[in-house]
């Protein structure tokens, strides 16, 4: 029987058609989303249905697409809805990553490719942490600064869970196991484990993290502007304009400092959150030797390798943030979007402020920076006019 529902994160509410297994699933691992009947004259913007074993997940003028189970379609919905609860807010920013309360101090693992943020995530919360958020974290900027939202949404883990893991770990994940496909397995934690839907709190600090097998555990220190131009690539609330978004990710990066965590056991990782979580952050971030976090951007692969004829100046409304390494990040104000620069890229950004050969200014360039190849410094100079081309950021005269 069809029925629509409402949750408190939209507006128009969801409508189930003989689909109930993936609405009692959401009701299982959302805490406050207050799911609630409402009557069918009411205008659904998205619709579940039953489609074989699985089930359509049909977003007018958005997408359609089918998930294999019950479980699978309660993931896609948490994402969207979460999603489109963000979207036209321009107060909230949105990041792709997990936030746990531990001792006091509430972390934020931003994602990088497979470096086990939900499991350490979990791990965490096995061990008594609070989970803020786990894969999404909405970020509520009204007081100028940005404040961690709770998604009250249960963690979620990838299964089967890999034999790397310790038995601890595997056995806590089976005694908290929720709903569960074999793909994916949300956990079943007591209350007090999970922060309620809603809830505000002030981040304390970024941790980049870094998983591999026979790795040195340490803590590293991230400068602000690396961590600026990661949690730029993990933002996806894009309501506001872009050089108010740069403004707000630059502020969260200068009030909380970011660390890079390598790690190969989770006994490891544990310890050493432990022992920051009770520091100083401040100090232990001025103490400890620089990192880099391995996040690949695709601003840092050239677009071509032969520099363009003609005459090229830039153009747009754009605003210029530097960052403490002699790089800077632009923002296009006209909707272009936010663009990283390293200092290379950045000297060449004020040098294309006057109309200029892209031949001359790489002479300019092999002579104010001897230490750097000519080879190089060409690849980047026409990779980067052709990336400031194509967003509208430079053209020809």
């Amino acid at each position: 029987m069809p029925a629509n529902h409402s949750c408190a994160l939209v507006d128009r509410p969801v409508r189930f058609v003989d689909s109930e297994p993936v609405l009692a699933i959401l009701k299982r691992v959302t805490s406050g989303w207050s799911w609630t009947e409402v009557s069918d004259s009411c205008d659904p913007f998205l619709e579940v249905r039953r489609s074989g074993a699985g089930f359509v997940i049909d977003e007018p003028e958005r997408r359609t697409f089918t998930e294999p189970s019950a479980v699978s379609a309660a993931c896609s919905l948490v994402v969207i809805l979460l999603n489109r609860m963000v979207e036209p807010d321009p107060s909230m920013l949105c990041l792709h990553a997990s936030a746990v309360s531990l001792a006091g101090r509430d972390f934020v693992f931003p994602s990088t490719h497979r470096a086990g943020k939900s499991t350490l995530t979990a791990a965490l919360a096995f061990c008594g942490a609070r989970i803020i958020a786990d894969d999404i974290v909405p970020v509520d900027c009204r007081d100028g600064v940005g404040a961690l939202v709770a998604s009250g949404v249960a963690p979620r883990l990838r299964v089967p869970l890999p034999r790397a893991l310790s038995r601890r770990f595997a056995f806590d994940a089976w005694r908290h196991k929720g709903p569960d496909d074999g793909h994916y397995r949300y956990l079943a934690l007591p209350p007090a484990r999970l922060a309620r839907f809603g809830e505000r709190r002030d981040a304390s600090a970024f941790v980049f993290l870094e998983r591999a097998r026979g790795i040195q555990p340490e803590l590293l220190a991230v400068t602000p502007g690396q961590a600026m131009k990661i949690l730029l690539v993990q933002n996806f609330g894009n309501a506001a304009p872009s050089d108010i978004v740069l403004g707000r990710i630059d502020r969260l990066a200068a009030r909380c400092p970011a660390f890079l965590l390598r790690y190969e056991t989770l006994a490891d990782a544990r310890r050493l959150l432990a022992r920051l979580a009770s520091a100083d952050l401040a100090t232990a971030h001025a103490a400890l030797r620089p990192g880099t976090p391995r996040v690949a951007s695709s601003d840092d692969v050239p677009a071509q390798t032969s520099l363009p004829s003609g005459t090229i100046v830039r153009t747009g409304d754009v605003v210029l943030q530097p960052t403490g390494d002699g790089g800077a990040f632009l923002a296009d104000r006209s909707g272009g979007g936010i663009f990283a620069l390293d200092a290379l890229g950045a000297a060449i950004w004020e040098a294309l402020a006057a109309p200029v050969a892209p031949l001359d200014l790489a002479d300019e360039l092999a002579e104010a920076y001897p230490e750097i190849e000519r080879t190089r410094i060409e690849a980047d100079l026409a990779g980067l006019i052709s990336r400031l081309m194509e967003k509208g950021l430079a053209r020809t005269v």
